[in-house]
C-alpha cells in the first residue's frame, strides 16, 4: 500500500466515487438476481411424440424392448428439452411402478422429474407434470405407510396442478384421496370424490384413451362403495352404467390391441363385482355366471390374474354355500395352482380363510381350526403394518397443511422484504460513512493528513476484518446447507442413479469389452455397499422415545429368515429355523433390523455348506430370548470388548471377501438397548459364535 497516494484529498475524492459506484453495482446485482427467471432450452414434442406413440404400443411382456428403444433415440439426440426428458422418465417411471413393482427405482426417475422440471413451474404445461409428479411420489410413500409425509406431497401436487389450470389433470388428486378414504373404509366419503374425479375427466379430450380408462374405473369404484356401506340397488346401478359406458365408447378404441386388452379386463373386474351383490341378493344363478365369465377373461396370461383369483374365491364360497363340493374343490385346486404362480401376502391370506370354510363345511372341524388360527394369525400382522392409516384424520391433515402453506408464502414474503430493507440500510449507511469521510478529507489541513492517514489504515483493517468475517460467515452457512443437502437428497439419489447407470448401460451397446463390463460390476459393487452404509447410518442414534406397537416376534422372524434364504443358499449354506408364537411391544422395523445385522453377520462370517440356526425361548411369561448360532471363523480375543462400540474399528472381511462396516453390531446393541433389553455372545476361534438377544415381554 502507498501512503503517501492514501493521503492525498485527491484520491480519497476518487476512491469515495469508486466505492459508490461498486456499491451501486452491487445492489443492482442483488434485486436483478432475485427477480431473473431460469431460462428452459426448447421442447422437441413433433419429434418425440411418434417415439412415446410407438414405445406406447408394446405389448406388455415386450416393455424392456420399449425401453431400449427410448434409450437409443434419446442416445442419438443431442440436446432435448426439460419436457422430452420428463417424457422419458415419466415413461421409466411408471415401467418400474406397474410392471416391475419396483418402488425404489420409480421414485429415483421421479425426482428425476422433478429435477429437470425445477424452476420452470411458471410454465403451466410443467407446472402441471411438476404436480403430478409429486402426487407419485405420495403414493410411494402412502404405500410404505408414510403417510404424513405423502399427504404434504399430495397436497403440494395439487397446488402446481391448480395453478397449471388443466382441469382434465385435476382428476388425480381427487382419485389418490378417495384411494385413502376407501382404505380407511370411509366409502360414503369417497363417492364425492370418485364423482369429482368423474366429472373432471369430462374435460379431457373426447375419444381420449385416459379419459375412458379412468371414467369406467370411477363408475364401477362407486358402485363398490355403494356395495360396501349396504346399498346395493345404487351399486347394480353404477356398475350397469360402468358396462353401458364401456360399450358405448369401445369403438373408438379398436384399432389398438393393448386398448382391447385393457377394456376386457375392466369388464371382467365390473362382472366380478356385480356378481357379489347379485349372490346377496339371493340370484345365485346370474352370480354364478358372472363369475366365470370374469375368471374365464382375467385368467388369460398378462391380464389380471389378481382379480380371477379373487373372483375364483368367490366361486369357491358360493358352491360351498349351496353344499355342491366337488365343483368348490376343483376350483380351490385351480386357485392354489394360480397362487403358487403369483404369491402374495394377501394371496396367501385369501387361501387360509377359504379353506378354513371348507373345512368347516366339509365336517372336518380340526383342521378348520387350525387353518384358521393360520388365517388369524397373519390377518393380525397385516392388519399391524397397514393400521396406521385408519388413524389419520384426512380434513384435519390438509387444514394443517393449508395452513402451513399459507404460513411459509408469508414467511417467504417477509425473508425478501428484510433482505430488501437489510440491503439498503447497509447501502445507506455506507453512503453516509464515504460522504462523512469525504467531507473530513476536504475539510482538514494539511496538519490532519497524518491523522487522517492512521484513521484510513485503521477502516481498512477493520473492513477487512468485517470482510473475513462475513466470508467465513458465508461459507458457514454454505456447508451447513450442503451438508443438509447430501443427508437430505443428493447422498441416497447419486447412488440409486449410479446402481441404474450400471444396469441399464449394457442394454444397446454391442462388443462391450470385458474391462467395461468388469468396471459397471465394480461400480453396482460400490453403490450397493454405500447404499449399505446409508442404510445402517439412517438407524444410528436410536433412543428410548421411537415408536413402539405390539408385533408378533415369530413372525417378524420368520419373514426376516425368509428374505436372507437366498443369500444363504448362495454360499451352499442353512439356515434352521425355530419359533415359538410370542407378542411384545416392540418397533417393528428396529427389531427386524436387529435379527437382519446378527443373520447376515452368520452368512458372512460361515464357511460354505455349513449350518446357521436361529431360535427362540421363552423360559417365563416376562423374558424371550433369541439367539443366532453359526459354525463360522469365531471372534478373535482382541476385538471381542470392542466389538459393540460404535467408535472402535472393528472391520473384519467375509469368508468369501465379503465387504464390512463394522457398524451392524453396535446399532443392534442401541437398538436392543432402547428396547429395555440386552444383548450378548459367546464365540470360540476357529469354531463359531452364538448371539443372544434377550427382549422383555411387555404386551397384554
Amino acid at each position: 500500500m502507498n501512503n503517501d497516494l492514501e493521503s492525498t484529498p485527491c484520491l480519497a475524492r476518487r476512491r469515495w466515487f469508486t466505492s459508490v459506484f461498486l456499491a451501486w453495482i452491487l445492489g443492482w446485482m442483488l434485486f436483478s438476481s432475485c427477480s431473473e427467471p431460469p431460462v428452459a432450452k426448447p421442447d422437441h414434442p413433433g419429434y418425440f411424440n411418434p417415439v412415446f406413440q410407438k414405445a406406447e404400443n408394446f405389448q406388455p411382456g415386450e416393455l424392456t424392448l420399449a425401453l431400449r428403444y427410448l434409450d437409443s433415440v434419446y442416445a442419438g439426440f443431442k440436446d432435448p428439452g426439460p419436457m422430452d426428458l420428463a417424457r422419458k422418465y415419466g415413461f421409466k417411471m411408471n415401467y418400474y411402478w406397474i410392471t416391475e413393482s419396483n418402488a425404489r427405482l420409480s421414485r429415483l426417475y421421479a425426482d428425476s422429474i422433478l429435477f429437470v422440471l425445477k424452476g420452470l413451474t411458471d410454465n403451466p404445461e410443467y407446472g402441471k407434470e411438476y404436480g403430478k409428479t409429486l402426487l407419485q411420489i405420495g403414493d410411494f410413500l402412502r404405500d410404505r405407510g408414510n403417510y404424513s409425509d405423502a399427504f404434504t406431497y399430495y397436497y403440494e401436487g395439487h397446488i402446481f396442478i391448480q395453478k397449471s389450470g388443466d382441469t382434465c389433470s385435476y382428476n388425480e388428486y381427487s382419485q389418490k384421496i378417495a384411494i385413502v378414504l376407501y382404505k380407511q373404509e370411509k366409502y360414503q366419503e369417497a363417492i364425492p370424490y370418485l364423482q369429482a374425479t368423474f366429472i373432471a375427466l369430462n374435460s379431457c379430450a373426447p375419444n381420449d384413451f385416459y379419459r375412458f380408462r379412468l371414467q369406467q374405473a370411477d363408475l364401477d369404484n362407486i358402485g363398490l362403495c355403494y356395495a360396501r356401506f349396504n346399498k346395493p340397488d345404487s351399486a347394480l346401478f353404477y356398475y350397469d352404467s360402468a358396462l353401458q359406458y364401456i360399450k358405448l365408447n369401445n369403438a373408438a378404441f379398436q384399432d389398438q390391441k393393448n386398448q382391447q386388452e385393457f377394456i376386457e379386463e375392466a369388464k371382467a373386474v365390473i362382472y366380478g363385482n356385480k356378481g357379489s351383490v347379485l349372490e346377496k341378493q339371493g340370484n345365485t344363478s346370474e352370480a354364478e355366471k358372472l363369475y366365470r365369465e370374469s375368471v374365464r377373461i382375467n385368467m388369460i396370461t398378462g391380464r389380471e390374474i389378481k382379480d380371477a383369483q379373487l373372483t375364483m374365491a368367490k366361486l369357491v364360497e358360493l358352491y360351498l354355500s349351496q353344499q355342491k363340493f366337488p365343483d368348490a374343490r376343483n376350483w380351490q385346486q385351480t386357485l392354489r395352482h394360480s397362487l403358487d404362480s403369483f404369491p402374495s401376502s394377501d394371496s396367501e391370506l385369501l387361501w387360509l380363510k377359504l379353506q378354513s370354510k371348507y373345512f368347516a363345511t366339509t365336517g372336518e372341524p380340526g383342521q378348520a381350526f387350525t387353518t384358521l388360527n393360520r388365517y388369524l394369525r397373519l390377518k393380525d400382522s397385516l392388519a399391524a403394518i397397514n393400521n396406521p392409516l385408519n388413524f389419520i384424520n384426512l380434513q384435519k391433515e390438509f387444514d394443517h397443511l393449508t395452513r402451513e402453506y399459507e404460513l411459509s408464502l408469508l414467511k417467504k414474503k417477509s425473508e425478501i422484504k428484510t433482505i430488501y430493507l437489510k440491503v439498503s440500510v447497509l447501502l445507506l449507511f455506507m453512503a453516509i460513512v464515504i460522504a462523512f469521510l469525504v467531507w473530513q478529507t476536504w475539510k482538514r489541513s494539511g496538519k490532519h493528513l497524518e491523522a487522517m492517514q492512521r484513521l484510513n489504515e485503521q477502516m481498512v483493517i477493520q473492513h477487512q476484518q468485517m470482510k473475513a468475517s462475513l466470508e467465513a460467515l458465508e461459507q458457514s452457512q454454505l456447508d451447513n446447507s450442503r451438508m443438509m443437502k447430501i443427508i437430505a437428497h443428493d447422498l441416497r439419489n447419486p447412488v440409486g442413479a449410479m446402481m441404474g447407470l450400471a444396469e441399464i448401460l449394457p442394454y444397446g451397446q454391442k462388443n462391450i469389452s470385458d474391462e467395461t463390463q468388469e468396471a459397471l460390476s465394480m461400480m453396482k459393487e460400490s453403490g450397493e455397499r454405500a447404499l449399505s452404509l446409508i442404510s445402517e447410518l439412517l438407524h444410528m442414534n436410536v433412543t428410548t422415545e421411537m415408536q413402539q406397537e405390539e408385533v408378533q416376534l415369530d413372525v417378524v422372524l420368520e419373514y426376516c429368515v425368509n428374505l436372507l434364504q437366498p443369500k444363504a443358499r448362495e454360499k451352499g449354506q442353512e439356515i434352521r429355523l425355530q419359533t415359538i408364537p410370542v407378542k411384545l411391544q416392540a418397533n417393528r422395523e428396529k427389531i427386524w433390523r436387529v435379527f437382519s445385522n446378527l443373520i447376515t453377520n452368520a452368512i458372512k462370517f460361515s464357511r460354505t455348506k455349513s449350518v446357521i440356526e436361529v431360535s427362540m425361548q421363552q423360559e417365563n411369561q416376562d423374558v424371550i430370548t433369541v439367539s443366532v448360532k453359526d459354525e463360522g471363523i469365531g471372534i478373535p480375543e482382541d476385538i471381542k470388548l470392542k466389538l459393540f462400540n460404535l467408535a472402535a474399528d472393528t472391520r473384519r472381511k467375509g469368508t468369501i471377501g465379503e465387504e464390512s462396516f463394522g457398524l451392524g453390531l453396535a446399532i443392534s446393541k442401541q437398538i436392543v438397548t432402547a428396547h429395555k433389553g440386552r444383548i450378548w455372545f459367546e464365540s470360540e476361534v476357529g469354531k463359531g459364535s452364538v448371539f443372544y438377544v434377550e427382549l422383555k415381554n411387555e404386551a397384554e
